[in-house]
């Protein structure tokens, strides 16, 4: 067993040697086969055993078997004389030649030979010398890739084989397994639903992203058709329903491989008429009673909808509200149990509709007529159509309602539970509504009635309760029975999403708890440090905590009074005895101890050796790259003062992608943007072949890459070593260099800080062009454009759902050419207004490069608003100090008011704003108590306009949220509960 290990651990010795001696200057690599290579050639060594005849009498003898047809035979000859020659390209290559020969049987399906033989053939293209010879060992790597149908990786052999060699097999090879299998048109279909119909072709191959695809796409009666392009399909837009349309993708359409598409595509295609169905206009369960004339259905292409009402009741409401299918589509059965258990069936019949071909028709279901008397509770709408055979197992469009002149707003902090109550109508506070707070158990926590200004507060003792008595429900009523409620359980301001994510907001007092290290042996001890601040961020003086600290098992190790020293500092010595349990022990710090604790850490007790060893590494080289391997230097040394001698060395190379390059400070290069098509983000290369440490403690070794990710940012590499102790425990180091690039980059500079500017300011960017060896180079004609980015919905049906998505509108605010220098940037100035904006700067030729910034006018919050019932929201300043004027813009989208609201651990302030559609400034003075941080959240009422003729789609509520932060430049670490 110790000699078979040996001999195979000298064989993957020997390949790796063998293999990385010949693979440089190869176009073709494949990491997959270089590690399939190392183990073939491995395997065979053992397989051989001893071979003791010269390679010429094993190649005499492998043809006499190859005549007799003994391909099995032949194949272990030829196993044996790669062994003993294994720089033999022909012989590499005939041994895949002969395994792919070898036809399966019931025994043997061949899919293992077949992996051998890509194995061979690689090899035989890395030790080949010639370029036929490569030539040949890449149509056998074809041809083992086509017997596993793999055949991308077989025509990108063929590609380059017949790039080395104009040998006419290769060729008709090629021409032939190209037009099966290369660059084509997969599939096609039609989106005849939407609104905007269109005719999108599938390829098989990804299209080039800024190629001009017009002159390939002919639409019969059209001159220049619209295109839009994605990844691998291709889409004409602007069709009509209803309609036939002649079109042909033609020869020569290009791809994002080496390959085009080899003869013109025909399609013939027609777009029907869109299928019947209807949805709602949205999801808002709270309608007007005033101005409201029904609840508003699309219907497409039908002439009657079937309808149902259901009803739960007030004392149910609880249970629907917080559970699952609350405000979401319902299937058939779903509605019949709430008709023969939680609730009932009000209504049923058959609403008329007009029908216009093709095109959407909103109409107002009347709830007044249907349903004369609304009692308290919650109804559910389900529609479908009348005319078309129904979907017992699809979801029916569903609206749930409360139809009421009431809207409801809760914020809950360490203050208790604010409500604030507004007239739908007019948005006006409404004065002496009845509150309840309702918990989780149905219990009634607590009822009020609202100010003048429509405000009510319960007591921070009831928003504590546990379990059954948590708070789950707010209802109101009026004197003339409207009725509404908000639950409190529901995410419907999840600020998870809005740039403030993090933990819950203390309540009270919070402690921040360390210790002076991480790790302690038994019998030392732990020093424990707790700084005492209040909501506001501020020092807690003269206040005596309790520190418990639990053993790993759980039990209580040790508990310690501990009093202030001085603005909230707490500091406490926990002695670990001799045989202490080993372990994660963990502090919690009480205010309280019968209450929660207000801020806890955890330490590691274990019996440790300190390191030993200690080394340093270094190299000469200022960047990589595949064709310039760096040289690492290591020196290693015990502590005690001996050279770390005959030590094994561990590590690898961790790619990263960046946004900057050396000597450039403040430079962004390439398309950082989220979801760009490039968006790699790291690989890691194990280091192989490492050497030991010399008899000083020295080794020095070669780092080199081999295939780059494909990527339009800068790549870095962090090269990481280890060095392990005679016991096997390894002390880690690392050293990063930067990766040259293939091309040339542009680099984009914004002369401003942070991703901010103020409203009306002027947007300056100097611009470079920087070649691979980091060389500033002159590039004319750079062309630049400033977008300007705003959210729009668009609705659309799945699998017989409506839902929305958002849609990112680019709007070009500026663009022009500039000529980049090699002495000087080239710079950009361009004003601009409140906003979210996109920079780019690309080179005039389509497959140069291209790099994109982005940024806000106004101190946007970090996240966007992508969904309908979201506000967007700036600050002008990214912090303030007391009595400073903070102006909060905020875009809404219809008339009505805006509310903003200044949270911290309660409500700080609140100010209400009459607003019309677009971007409003609201100023607002900053408060002496706000602490280090607070957040600004605005809520629009938007106000209904009863038009007779039409069917509005009534108010709805739109949250934002911003974080600011005083002088401090402290983060904001408040959160708004629901």
């Amino acid at each position: 067993m110790v000699a078979w290990f040996r001999t195979g651990l000298a064989a993957v010795l020997f390949a790796c040697v063998s293999f990385s001696a010949f693979a440089a200057d190869k176009t073709y690599q494949d990491d997959a086969l270089d590690e399939a290579a190392i183990t073939l050639a491995a395997d065979l060594k053992n397989e051989s055993g001893t071979i003791d005849r010269p390679v010429p009498m094993l190649k005499e003898q492998a043809a006499k078997e190859l005549r007799q047809r003994q391909l099995g035979n032949a194949a272990f000859l030829y196993g044996q004389i790669v062994t003993a020659a294994p720089n033999d390209a022909t012989a590499w290559r005939r041994l895949a030649d002969i395994w792919l020969a070898i036809p399966p049987d019931e025994n043997d399906d061949g899919s293992t030979r077949f992996q051998n033989a890509r194995a061979a053939a690689y090899l035989a293209y890395r030790r080949a010398t010639t370029p036929r010879d490569e030539a040949a060992a890449l149509g056998s790597l074809a041809s083992a890739f086509a017997k596993g149908s793999e055949w991308r990786p077989a025509l990108n052999a063929l590609w380059l084989a017949t790039m080395l060699d104009d040998d006419p097999g290769l060729a008709a090879t090629y021409a032939q397994l190209r037009e099966k299998y290369g660059f084509r048109v997969a599939d096609f279909s039609v989106d005849s639903d939407a609104a905007s119909p269109r005719a999108c072709f599938q390829f098989t191959e990804p299209l080039l992203a800024r190629a001009d695809y017009a002159p390939y796409v002919s639409v019969a009666g059209e001159d220049k058709p619209a295109l839009s392009l994605d990844d691998k399909q291709l889409c004409v837009d602007g069709l009509a329903h209803g309609q036939s349309y002649d079109v042909t993708l033609r020869e020569g359409l290009p791809s994002a491989v080496h390959e085009d598409l080899v003869k013109d595509a025909p399609f013939t295609i027609y777009v029907r008429d869109r299928t019947p169905s209807v949805r709602l206009a949205g999801k808002a369960y709270v309608l007007p009673s005033t101005g409201q004339q029904g609840i508003p259905l699309l219907s497409v292409n039908t002439g009657a909808l079937d309808v149902t009402l259901y009803r739960i009741g007030d004392r149910n409401l609880l249970g629907t509200v917080t559970g699952y299918d609350f405000q979401r589509n319902l299937y058939k059965y779903s509605l019949e149990n709430i008709a023969d258990e939680s609730g009932e069936e009000v209504w049923a019949g058959t609403l008329q509709v007009k029908k216009e071909l093709n095109k959407e028709v909103t109409t107002a279901f009347p709830i007044s007529e249907a349903v004369p008397r609304l009692a308290p509770g919650i109804y559910i709408l389900a529609a479908n159509p009348a005319d078309v055979p129904g979907d017992d197992y699809g979801e029916r469009a569903t609206q749930w309602f409360v139809v009421s002149d009431f809207g409801l707003t809760a914020y809950s902090g360490s203050d208790g539970i604010h409500a604030c109550v507004n007239s739908l109508a007019t948005t006006d506070p409404i004065a002496a509504a009845e509150v309840r707070l309702i918990a989780r158990n149905n219990e009634i926590l607590g009822t009020a009635k609202t100010d003048a200004n429509g405000a009510v507060t319960f007591a921070a003792g009831l928003a504590r309760g546990k379990g059954g008595l948590a708070p789950a429900l707010l209802v109101t009523t009026g004197a003339d029975g409207d009725y509404a409620f908000l639950s409190l359980k529901t995410p419907a301001f999840d600020l998870t999403d809005r740039g403030v994510a993090g933990r819950a907001a203390p309540k009270g007092i919070d402690a921040f708890v360390f210790t002076e290290r991480g790790v302690y042996r038994t019998g030392e001890t732990a020093y424990i440090t707790a700084l005492l601040r209040n909501a506001a961020g501020v020092a807690v003086p003269n206040l005596a905590a309790t520190l418990i600290v639990d053993r790993p098992d759980g039990i209580e190790y040790r508990r310690i009074v501990a009093r202030d020293e001085g603005d909230g500092g707490l500091s406490a010595a926990l002695p670990l005895i001799a045989s202490a349990q080993t372990g994660t022990y963990r502090v919690k710090v009480y205010s309280d101890p019968k209450a929660a604790p207000i801020g806890e850490t955890s330490f590691l007790v274990e019996d440790y050796v300190p390191e030993r060893l200690e080394f340093d590494i270094s190299t000469a080289a200022k960047s990589l790259s595949p064709a310039s391997p760096a040289k690492i230097s290591l020196a290693g040394r015990f502590l005690y003062g001996a050279p770390a001698s005959g030590l094994p060395l561990d590590g690898e190379v961790n790619l990263t992608a960046t946004s900057a390059r050396p000597g450039y400070a403040g430079y962004t290069f390439g398309t950082a943007s989220k979801g760009a098509s490039d968006d790699f983000t790291a690989e890691t290369l194990p280091l192989a072949d490492l050497p030991q440490t010399d008899a000083e403690g020295r080794a020095t070794f070669d780092v080199g890459l081999g295939t780059l990710p494909a990527s339009s940012r800068p790549l870095k590499a962090k090269v990481v070593v280890r060095l392990a102790e005679p016991g096997g425990r390894a002390v880690e180091h690392d050293l990063t260099l930067p990766i040259t690039p293939k091309a040339d980059m542009i680099g984009v500079k914004p002369l401003f800080k942070g991703a901010s500017l103020s409203d009306n300011d002027i947007a300056r960017f100097d611009v470079v062009t920087v070649a691979p060896d980091g060389a500033q180079v002159a590039r004319p004609g750079l062309k630049w454009q400033l977008l300007r980015i705003e959210s729009k919905y668009q609705w659309y049906r799945q699998y017989g759902s409506w839902n929305y998505e958002p849609i990112k509108v680019t709007r070009r605010v500026a663009d022009g050419v500039i000529d980049a220098n090699a002495d000087a940037p080239a710079s950009i100035q361009v004003p601009v207004t409140w906003g979210r904006y996109r920079l780019e700067v690309e080179s005039p030729d389509p497959l140069g490069p291209v790099t994109t910034y982005g940024f806000d006018s106004g101190w946007y919050g970090e996240a966007d608003a992508d969904t309908p019932d979201r506000l967007e929201i700036a600050l002008d300043k990214p912090g303030y100090a007391a009595g400073d004027t903070m102006n909060v813009a905020v875009t809404a989208r219809s008339a009505g008011t805006v509310t903003l609201s200044v949270i911290g651990d309660r409500l700080l302030t609140q100010t209400t704003t009459p607003v019309e559609p677009g971007l409003t400034s609201i100023p607002l003075t900053v408060g002496t108590g706000w602490g280090t941080g607070a957040m600004c959240s605005p809520r629009c009422g938007a106000r209904s306009t009863p038009k007779p003729s039409a069917c509005p789609a009534g108010p709805s509520a739109r949250n934002g949220s911003a974080s600011t932060r005083r002088r401090t430049r402290l983060k904001s670490r408040w959160t708004c509960p629901p």
